[in-house]
């Protein structure tokens, strides 16, 4: 199991399957991936019991997810609730109307947010049986 996965969290599972696609991503398809997004976000997710968990997914430099803060800066700092993060990730949530309606939480670069599309769309083949 990665350290990444967090019981209680299962958005951290979602998470954890993007850390395992980066690490499978050729170097040309990283590089592709960073060019389009080119930037750091961290999320910090609290869950139904109101405990919180940071992770940053970072699309600039290293193309990797780390639990915790990273080590470089986050370019856009959102907050969600685990449920909504995973319906968000999943396609199933606007992360325009999540905004919107208080779901999410922006601090930073509000139109990076936009491009977490790009992200959520590598682990979608995946997660929909």
């Amino acid at each position: 199991m990665s350290s990444i996965v967090v019981p209680g969290f299962k958005s951290s599972e979602l998470i954890a399957e993007l850390d395992k696609v980066f690490a499978n991503y050729s170097a040309d398809e990283k590089a592709k991936l960073i060019k389009q997004v080119n930037g750091i976000f961290q999320f910090t997710i609290k869950n139904s019991e109101g405990k919180e968990e940071i992770f940053t997914i970072d699309c600039k430099k290293e193309g990797n997810v780390v639990r915790g803060k990273g080590a470089t800066k986050a370019d856009a700092i959102l907050t969600i609730g685990d449920k909504d993060f995973v319906d968000l990730a999943e396609g199933k949530l606007n992360g325009q109307k999540a905004y919107m309606s208080g779901k999410l939480k922006i601090k930073g670069q509000m139109m990076l947010a936009m491009k977490l599309d790009n992200v959520f769309k590598s682990i979608k083949p995946k997660s929909k049986l």
